[in-house]
């Protein structure tokens, strides 16, 4: 990822923007603390250190921003700040539909949205949504049972 990914100038505005970047060796008592065990990692944390979101392995630069963003808007939703968390997986459905991190966004929008007013209605038109956009999405399949909500 030092080759192609890190220096892409997107990624790096992004970072710069957004989060407080930290490089680990997998040897130093940190990637232990987050049980690194493959390099590239990369852990998102919330500000008491809590994991929020982890990929493991590589990710082109068209790849990294997306789930950069799905694991910022993850970590609104885990505190609780839902009206939060939707611009960030808006963002990654809109900007970035081919990512593999956009079915996982809409599933999480439809969550906070849900979580915001208990109408089980916005769990439906995520399941409608998903199902017309990503069929073939395993976030489809886990938004499955709401396709039935009356």
């Amino acid at each position: 990822m030092d080759a192609v990914t890190y220096p892409n100038q997107a990624v790096t505005q992004f970072v710069q923007n957004n989060l407080i970047a930290v490089r680990v060796r997998n040897d130093q008592p940190l990637a232990d603390l987050f049980k690194v065990k493959w390099t590239p990692t990369l852990v998102l944390v919330d500000p008491e250190g809590k994991e929020v979101y982890r990929n493991v392995g590589f990710l082109p630069p068209d790849n990294l921003v997306p789930a950069l963003m799905l694991g910022i808007g993850k970590l609104e939703l885990q505190h609780g700040n839902y009206d939060k968390a939707i611009p960030h997986f808006d963002r990654v459905a809109s900007k970035f539909p081919q990512s593999e991190e956009a079915p996982e966004a809409i599933y999480f929008m439809g969550v906070s949205r849900f979580k915001m007013n208990s109408d089980l209605k916005m769990m439906k038109e995520t399941y409608n949504r998903l199902e017309a956009t990503y069929p073939n999405s395993s976030w489809t399949r886990k938004a499955q049972p709401y396709g039935s909500v009356k």
